[in-house]
């Protein structure tokens, strides 16, 4: 090829919009998402949570509906060089409400006066007014390790998990309902904290956010954490399983990010007694990010699972429900005052 001939098609090359080269030629831009933090900062966040457990054995069924509404407020105590914050929460309010059957619904909230309290709901309101909870957490979202446990100054976060996270027991039901054996809802304080993560009650490092990647992803990319959380194989043998989730980052618009995420059991668990024991811990849902204040907007998580034989020979258990985590209005214009 003559060298003007060259050179006339290297400079046509240049001059073409990118959408005119070829794919591989195309850079898609990249972001860093990282969380972050200010000292005296507060997030106040709200959330709501309704979810239905269906258990049926037989000709017998028992549907338990719990609901949880929260408003709660994070304060930012101090930040490190690295961009690590440790943070306080208080409870602003908590109401809960729960429901079997065809049954009246029996209702509490942190307004109420001590006398008006349901009796089902007495050590609950006892409860919530323990001591603060604490949080040490990294720039990308992570529990950093503290020195002392999480269960000593959590008695909170134990009253409302008790009520707001779901997993199968074999506590036998009432007899309005027969033989069916239902869901009781028990957990650790630090599944209310983050009710993606079950964790170990050996775990001292909490979170109320959810990871974001090392380093800098563009739309279609994904990462991943393993979670390890002990279930039950008999009443003295428990076992480690791993649960893995998926994030992807779907969309960048004006600065505010869209990411997906999926939950999984990592190994293919069979059993329906340990199936039914992460029957809430891998649900599906969405995450909204402000990139320029490393705000944590709003996160949607939704739950759909069926275990079977869960509960006997030819006993199905359903739990469906969602959960919204939201920051509050007038929390996102104070932090952009500042």
């Amino acid at each position: 090829m003559p060298i003007q001939l060259l050179l006339a098609v290297v400079l046509l090359a240049a001059s073409l919009p990118a959408t005119c080269l070829p794919d591989d030629a195309v850079q898609s831009p990249t972001w860093t998402l990282r969380y972050k933090f200010a000292p005296d900062q507060k997030l106040r966040y709200r959330n709501t949570e309704s979810v239905t457990l269906d258990a049926m054995e037989g000709e017998n069924r028992k549907v338990d509906v719990t609901g949880i509404e929260q408003r709660r407020i994070f304060t930012v105590t101090s930040v490190d060089d690295a961009g690590a914050a440790r943070l306080t929460m208080q409870y602003e309010f908590v109401g809960m409400k729960v429901q079997t059957n065809q049954f009246e619904p029996v209702e509490f909230d942190t307004t109420m006066k001590p006398d008006e309290v349901p009796p089902v709901f007495r050590n609950t309101a006892r409860l919530l007014k323990g001591s603060a909870p604490r949080f040490w957490i990294s720039s990308l979202g992570s529990a950093l390790q503290e020195s002392y446990s999480a269960e000593s100054y959590v008695p909170a976060e134990k009253a409302v998990a008790r009520a707001g996270n779901v997993t199968v027991g074999k506590k036998s039901s009432s007899p309005a309902t027969g033989d069916v054996q239902q869901a009781v809802a028990t957990t650790t304080p630090e599944a209310f904290a983050n009710p993606l993560a079950p964790t170990s009650r050996n775990s001292d490092a909490v979170t109320f956010l959810m990871p974001l990647p090392e380093n800098p992803v563009a739309v279609g990319d994904t990462w991943r954490e393993m979670i390890p959380v002990n279930v039950r194989v008999t009443e003295e043998i428990s076992r480690q399983i791993n649960l893995l989730r998926t994030f992807r980052l779907e969309s960048v618009e004006n600065g505010i990010a869209m990411i997906s995420f999926r939950s999984s059991v990592e190994a293919a668990e069979k059993s329906p007694t340990m199936r039914s024991q992460l029957i809430k811990a891998t649900p599906k849902g969405t995450l909204t990010l402000d990139i320029d204040r490393g705000l944590m907007l709003k996160r949607d998580i939704r739950y759909d699972e069926t275990v079977l034989n869960a509960i006997g020979p030819n006993s199905v258990v359903l739990c469906h429900g969602n959960s919204t985590e939201e920051l509050l209005d007038d929390t996102a214009t104070d932090n952009a005052a500042n």
